[in-house]
């Protein structure tokens, strides 16, 4: 994945050049391997500077912020076709037969028969980029409609460029989405081919922009009213004005502006925290809070919601008129639409039956503020008159009621679509990549031991060759995705819709819901509802899948009441194991954030011990894996006892190690004993560790040196053999509260540690997995082990959530650590890092 940005502004900017730092950082997630950024002027210069680094490096190096223009288009790289090089960075700037410049994000998947084609046709391409290609293409085919022109106005270049748009995008085969521009054309045209793209319009000190992002936060950075985009449209835009063409059609229209619901807090960095991963994972706990308010009917609710169902119609008309307020954009339009609002009669009416049935909801406005997915455009319009704050909380609780229903209704569908699988032959399949395929993993775990119903957990990759042919009627598909944007899930749900027209049910468990996956490829959808996720390896949203799959597990046999005592449960448990684990985590990541390798070996849940694997993997760009605990014997054990993995540490012991060695050959001798010391190295440096002994080595010299090389191997060998940094291997051990599970792993934790293994234990306190990981095996002088003690529940289901947020925190720590030990070793673009490591994306949308 890449990220492509643009923003344009009336006239020249001086200020451009800082707004472009600006937006490239806030890409820096998507891709690092290069950044490129090109400025076009008013007199129609076109300036292009790219390098291979991240935005935070290169920006500073090319003094990007520096530079002026009336317009920007921006790129950040995250490789796929073509090497990490300056001439592969993009934009592109093309002028073979006609000149202009841009970039994308995204892959093109026939880049190869592009670039003959471009080529066979006289144009010069310079890199195997996809990027250079599509800007070619456009180039190729604008050159074509514009010379049929005959002294064109600007009107008319434009309507040449859509059409050359359109036809470029019918010979190329991918999914992306860019920005191109020309110099002698004001705006900017951008595409939305199967690749996330946002644009937004707003006002700052420099004039009005638009803006066109890859990444939705970084427009709300610049403004909250949106221009609606979707699959297959095409964008024209200036400082103030745009309009959506269709990339198939000759279609063009002009939509209203929205205003995003997103609260900017969301997205922004907390003072108390240092990285986004970290704020993320203290924020798990309370989403759990925001699953119960939607999916729990509650009690105390009822009263309220029975008045609006019983003014259905008059709700419905209030909820629009809220609605329409995200389309006006003048604070004075707002307040007089907003009084229409509370002077509605039907609102008045409704207010006055809540004022006498319902006063105890009144009496919860001032402390507890209002908590709706619309609670930013609430406050705004509380500041017009607080003496409404009452009518404007039942307006709040009026918006979650109507969330409720619809997420209320399909959590029952879904529950009855489980409780029928059970007892007939419809299969249920968990199709995700990366981490939701791990909450499948667990989402399977529960739904087999709390409802007695079957699932199969599948990645994209897997279901394409082992299921998709075999499908019947009725089976039931599930994609789970934070993103709502996984490219891979994309196409399975596009395969299963192009080979079985009915039947087959589908349906989505997604973040964003805004998104690709619920709004145009599923049945229905049902919302984790944990808010934006920042930092690229998952944390809170596997976190609020898991919890989500546990509840609608639940469902299955126990009532709202009992589900809302267990989930509140695992909240306290949450919370409590994040204060107490502190210690015993500190101490662990000291002693692994250096291990090229560890294991972490989970008992009946694979699930957690891949996805804290791949967040170490993610995070601290050590080697982990993640295996049912059981199952390590079965080949990977052989990894214990003596291994050719050495760690950086080991380095530097061996390093440290031949600085003695050497200080000691050298020190006080006299001159034969110095050149028999000369010849001794020289001999050494083709000595092969571990090979031979003091007699190979002594039989290369003269006899009379002999005792002298026999005493210098020795010292050799005391100071640098092989043998010496042979270390223990890490295995993590994961075991929830279940008998047969801790029987199993004490067995597992035996079997391991006397063959070279150190213990790293987490699990509820329990005296006889104390002493099988306390023991030291007697042939083992440097055993290690700890035990992380979770917070005892003697919940197997409670666990789950406990042990989870204890491997965050360890990937979080290490990745701290180790990012801090690399820098002060001045090593450069190591790409450790917990918001943004290196190789990986937030939702990857190629193939």
């Amino acid at each position: 994945m890449c990220g492509v940005v643009s923003i344009i502004y009336e006239k020249d900017n001086k200020q451009i050049g800082n707004e472009a730092v600006s937006l490239l950082k806030k890409l820096e997630y998507r891709g690092y391997d290069s950044t490129g950024a090109s400025f076009f002027k008013e007199n129609g210069e076109i300036l292009l500077m790219k390098k291979v680094g991240s935005p935070t490096k290169v920006t500073q190096e090319l003094e990007i912020g520096k530079h002026i223009g009336q317009k920007f288009i921006g790129q950040v790289r995250w490789a796929t076709y073509g090497a990490v090089t300056n001439e592969n960075a993009q934009p592109h700037e093309v002028n073979c037969k006609i000149h202009i410049a841009g970039a994308h994000n995204g892959n093109i998947s026939n880049t190869d028969s592009l670039k003959l084609f471009l080529r066979e046709n006289g144009h010069k391409v310079l890199s195997d980029n996809d990027g250079e290609m599509l800007v070619h293409m456009v180039e190729h085919f604008y050159a074509i409609e514009f010379h049929k022109l005959k002294n064109p106005s600007v009107e008319e270049k434009k309507k040449a460029f859509i059409r050359a748009i359109r036809t470029a995008q019918s010979k190329v085969i991918g999914s992306y989405a860019s920005c191109i521009a020309a110099p002698d054309i004001p705006g900017v045209f951008a595409m939305k081919s199967g690749s996330s793209l946002y644009a937004g319009k707003g006002h700052d000190a420099n004039g009005d922009f638009i803006v066109v992002s890859s990444d939705l936060t970084s427009v709300l950075g610049k403004t909250r009213f949106l221009i609606p985009l979707s699959e297959g449209d095409g964008l024209y835009f200036t400082h103030n004005e745009y309009k959506i063409f269709s990339l198939k059609e000759e279609k063009e229209w002009v939509p209203s502006l929205t205003r995003s619901r997103l609260n900017i807090a969301d997205i922004a960095l907390q003072p108390r925290y240092s990285y986004f991963m970290e704020q993320e994972i203290a924020s798990s706990p309370s989403n759990l809070d925001t699953l119960l308010k939607y999916y729990i009917e509650e009690e105390q609710e009822r009263e309220l919601y029975d008045i609006f169902e019983k003014n259905y119609q008059a709700c419905r008309g209030l909820l629009y008129d809220i609605v329409k307020l995200y389309d006006i954009f003048d604070s004075t339009a707002i307040k007089a639409h907003y009084d229409t609002i509370l002077n509605n009669p039907d609102f008045i009416a409704m207010y006055k039956v809540v004022e006498k049935k319902a006063p105890h909801i009144l009496k919860a406005a001032e402390s507890t503020g209002f908590s709706s997915e619309d609670s930013q455009l609430l406050n705004e319009l509380l500041s017009f008159d607080v003496a409404q704050l009452k009518r404007l909380f039942v307006l709040d609780m009026l918006i979650i009621w109507k969330k409720k229903r619809t997420i209320v209704t399909y959590k029952k569908r879904v529950v009855e679509i489980f409780k029928a699988a059970k007892s007939s032959t419809n299969r249920i399949y968990m199709v995700a990549s990366g981490t939701s395929y791990h909450a499948a993993l667990i989402g399977g775990y529960f739904f087999n031991s709390v409802a007695g119903v079957a699932i199969i957990p599948s990645n994209p990759g897997q279901f394409r060759s082992n299921f998709i042919d075999s499908l019947a009627a009725n089976d039931i598909v599930i994609g789970i995705s934070q993103s709502g944007e996984t490219k891979d899930l994309v196409d399975i749900f596009n395969d299963i819709r192009a080979r079985y027209e009915n039947g087959v049910k589908i349906f989505s468990i997604v973040n964003n819901e805004n998104s690709t996956i619920p709004q145009e490829k599923s049945d229905f959808y049902l919302p984790i509802m944990c808010g934006p996720e920042i930092a690229v390896a998952a944390t809170k949203s596997f976190i609020s899948q898991v919890a989500l799959l546990y509840l609608l597990a639940l469902a299955t046999k126990l009532t709202d009441d009992e589900i809302k005592l267990k989930l509140a449960k695992i909240r306290s448990v949450m919370k409590f194991t994040l204060e107490s684990i502190e210690m015993s985590i500190t101490d662990v990541v000291l002693r692994l954030f250096l291990k090229p390798s560890m294991h972490i070996l989970g008992t009946s849940l694979i699930g957690i011990a891949k996805e804290g694997a791949l967040k170490i993997r993610e995070v601290v760009l050590n080697h982990t894996e993640g295996y049912d605990s059981a199952e390590f014997k079965h080949g990977p054990n052989t990894i214990l006892g003596k291994n050719t993995l050495f760690s950086f540490s080991e380095l530097e012991e061996m390093h440290n190690g031949f600085v003695d060695f050497m200080l000691e050959l050298t020190a006080n001798k006299n001159d034969a004993e110095k050149a028999a010391a000369k010849s001794f190295l020289e001999h050494l440096k083709n000595f092969k560790l571990g090979n031979g002994g003091a007699e190979v080595l002594s039989g290369k010299f003269e006899t009379g040196n002999r005792e002298w090389y026999a005493e210098w191997y020795k010292l050799y060998v005391e100071k640098l053999s092989v043998e010496k940094f042979f270390t223990n291997y890490p295995l993590v051990f994961v075991c929830p509260p279940d008998e047969r599970d801790i029987r199993i792993t004490i067995t597992q934790i035996h079997t391991h540690k006397i063959r070279g293994a150190d213990i790293i234990l987490i699990a509820e306190e329990n005296e006889e997995l104390q002493r099988a990981v306390e023991g030291k095996p007697a042939s083992l002088e440097h055993y290690y082990y700890k035990y992380i003690k979770i917070p005892a529940t003697g919940d197997k289901y409670a666990f789950v959530f406990a042990a989870t947020l204890a491997l965050q925190q360890i990937a979080l720590k290490m990745s701290i650590t180790k990012r801090k030990y690399l820098n002060k070793l001045k090593i450069e673009e190591h790409g450790v890092h917990p918001d943004v490591p290196k190789n990986v994306s937030k939702s990857i949308t190629v193939d």
